[in-house]
């Protein structure tokens, strides 16, 4: 049965795709596959590449091609090979799992733990004790878990061994459904090609030449960056600037007064939780020169996330806006630039590799407050200009491995507060993170610019969490929030993964 496992084959069918009937189609050869899941409104392809560092992939719903990195690419992987039966060969398990017995109070179940040899991502499969087939796979994302179920297991006259339905319940909430209705064995005409990235960037997004790169902009008392984009030729309310935002968000009284036609679901990640949403649909954004085609917002309440606003936020603009784009915000936000291509910036900045976990931007840095062994160990941070109320926020998880708690005093002398985000349908509050405050000496960016100069802050107002919230990485520790980000001046070149923090 393991060669069947082996074998290159496809499988297509139907389903249920962010609450929309939907046609998907997953071929696989080895440790190479690509998968495609359309739906009435959207479409997303990914893959992996043939070859022992195969290059992750995905194709999002504007036509934008990216390369997967750090959580994404290590589940993007384990998923499709447990799915796929690749994950029981001699070579998967030779070169890439670390498999682990895990217990287990069912007696008809036997528990697995599945990492990759060099990853992070955790996950655990369960298999029926008989068959040894997967019931039920877990996957750590985003600060949850995506879980799939399998039923209904069939071999094809071929020896395919594949389950004739999956279900994903997935960290975006809802559940996905994949059934089967057709099988083919054997490798497609294309050859490997068909498993390597596509060479595109959106056709949704264009640059008007004619309009002068500056936008306009508010700063909040919350340290938050307003804009106010026009959205089928209206404007509707400031927008938050927010790097540590996916995509694009509308609060449901902008969408109401725009008349934004709904679709689908979607849960939305927050730093208290899951918020659930409908998918609204623009004729056209702009920002600047930015002109987005066709531009899709999740609804969602964003009361209490912004003090110190002269008008009601309407929304928030992240990672879908600036994805082919260059942005520049000044120190203190006070103005913002978006440029098409690399000729307004400097080579010579002190520019840091930028690495995406589910669209939002990681930086490694080092800083105070660890051991002496651990302070020249760079480790990676959220940056995330939606956050205020700190300079630097731990998660809990990181409060305990590097020994944060250091840096607190006694607990009668601690300083706690609960930090809320986004978190409830309406936006209630949907379960704060307790965290206390605290003073780290600096912090330090990794890496140094083209004349050595290195990039340092001073005097870190911090939080140091014990709950549950603010982890969307396995690979991060905390984030880098909208008050620290405030005192440089910041450049986002999202196309070469790069950013620059300069003194302005």
């Amino acid at each position: 049965m393991r060669e069947n496992f082996e074998s290159a084959h496809a499988l297509w069918g139907d389903g249920e795709h962010l609450g929309m009937p939907a046609k998907w189609y997953l071929r696989v050869d080895g440790e190479a596959f690509v998968e495609e899941t359309m739906n009435a409104e959207l479409c997303y392809v990914s893959g992996r590449a043939k070859g022992r560092r195969g290059e992750c992939w995905e194709l999002d719903f504007s036509g934008h091609a990216q390369s997967l990195d750090l959580d994404d690419a290590e589940a993007a992987a384990l998923m499709a090979w447990v799915r796929s039966g690749y994950w029981v060969s001699e070579e998967c398990l030779g070169d890439y799992l670390d498999v682990e017995m895990m217990e287990s109070e069912n007696v008809d179940e036997c528990v697995l733990g599945l990492k990759l040899r060099t990853g992070k991502v955790t996950s655990r499969l369960t298999l029926d004790a008989d068959t040894f087939l997967p019931k039920e796979y877990a996957v750590a994302l985003c600060g949850d878990e995506d879980v799939w179920k399998y039923d209904e297991w069939t071999v094809d006259a071929s020896g395919v061994v594949y389950p004739a339905v999956s279900k994903l319940y997935g960290t975006n909430g809802g559940v996905q459904v994949y059934r089967v209705k057709g099988l083919s064995v054997g490798r497609s005409k294309e050859g490997r090609s068909i498993f390597e990235k596509p060479q595109t960037s959106s056709p949704m997004i264009r640059f008007d030449p004619q309009v002068e790169s500056k936008v306009e902009t508010s700063y909040a008392s919350s340290a938050h960056v307003l804009v106010e984009p026009v959205i089928d030729g209206e404007k509707v309310g400031p927008f938050i600037l927010d790097t540590g935002a996916s995509g694009l968000v509308i609060t449901p009284r902008a969408a109401k007064a725009l008349g934004l036609r709904g679709f689908g679901e979607v849960h939305v990640s927050g730093v208290s939780g899951r918020i659930p949403a409908v998918f609204r649909r623009g004729k056209e954004l702009r920002l600047g020169p930015l002109i987005l085609d066709k531009p899709v917002f999740m609804e969602m309440s964003l009361d209490g996330i912004v003090s110190g606003s002269k008008k009601p936020v309407a929304g928030i603009i992240g990672f879908d806006a600036f994805k082919s784009a260059i942005l520049a915000v000044s120190e203190g936000g006070k103005s913002v630039d978006i440029y098409c291509d690399s000729t307004s910036v400097d080579e010579n900045w002190a520019w840091q590799d930028l690495r995406l976990v589910s669209n939002v931007p990681h930086i490694a840095a080092t800083f105070s407050g660890v051991d002496d062994a651990q302070k020249s160990q760079p480790n990676i941070f959220m940056i995330d200009s939606g956050a205020g109320g700190a300079d630097v926020i731990f998660h809990s998880k990181a409060v305990e491995a590097l020994g944060l708690a250091n840096m607190l005093g006694p607990m009668e002398k601690r300083i706690s507060s609960r930090v809320r985000g986004v978190s409830g349908a309406n936006g209630e509050d949907a379960g704060a993170t307790m965290t206390y405050r605290t003073t780290m000496d600096w912090l330090e960016l990794a890496d140094k610019g083209a004349n050595g100069e290195s990039v340092r802050f001073e005097e870190i107002d911090t939080l140091l969490a014990y709950g549950p919230g603010f982890s969307l990485s396995e690979h991060s520790c905390g984030m880098i929030c909208a008050r620290l980000l405030g005192k440089k001046q910041i450049v986002y070149d999202f196309p070469r993964r790069r950013v620059a923090f300069n003194d302005s």
